[in-house]
């Protein structure tokens, strides 16, 4: 299965007293965390070990999931430096803690990085949505069709009979081919 690592940052508000909010250093004490886009992609990291977990939730990661309807590879630009702040609170955690042994499960380090890497910031898209088109019906040949075997058995059999009878005919009427 893949799984989409995108995530967005999400203000805690000022009255909810939240565990997994950590404070922003860009705009006055601002409470945020860090939320996948992909329910799958943050059932996986809840199940991945407690390690791994421990180091995600330190760096301001909550292990809940939220919607949002901007396309995959992008990130909202005002987040721009929340984002960086947490990735490298993770990734410092990431360094000095180490992950080498520890259960993963469905959740990706390698894809997780190059998802990360590869995203850009980008002002409200929408997700999109593909279309479906059904596939175009193959044009039938403009040959003939081939016959079946009990088709060509049965053509050849009336063929032969016509000939038979023909032979017949002449054969009667005194001319002899």
């Amino acid at each position: 299965m893949v799984l989409e690592y995108d995530f967005d940052i999400v203000t805690i508000a000022s009255g909810e007293n939240d565990p997994e909010a950590t404070s922003s250093g860009a705009q006055n004490g601002r409470k945020v965390r860090a939320l996948f886009r992909n329910v799958k992609t943050a059932d996986a990291l809840r199940a991945a070990s407690p390690k791994i977990r421990k180091i995600f939730h330190d760096a301001g990661f909550g292990l809940d999931s939220t919607r949002s309807e901007i396309t995959h590879g992008y990130y909202r630009p005002q987040d721009t430096a929340d984002r960086d702040r947490i990735l490298r609170a993770l990734f410092h955690n990431i360094r000095t803690t180490g992950v080498k042994g520890e259960y993963c499960g469905e959740f990706d380090f390698l894809k997780f990085m190059n998802d990360v890497k590869a995203a850009k910031p980008r002002a409200g898209l929408p997700k999109e949505v593909p279309m479906w088109k059904p596939r175009p019906q193959q044009a039938e040949s403009a040959g003939p069709n081939r016959r079946t075997v009990p088709g060509r058995v049965g053509f050849a059999l009336g063929l032969a009979v016509i000939i038979f009878a023909l032979l017949k005919y002449l054969a009667a009427a005194g001319a002899t081919p």
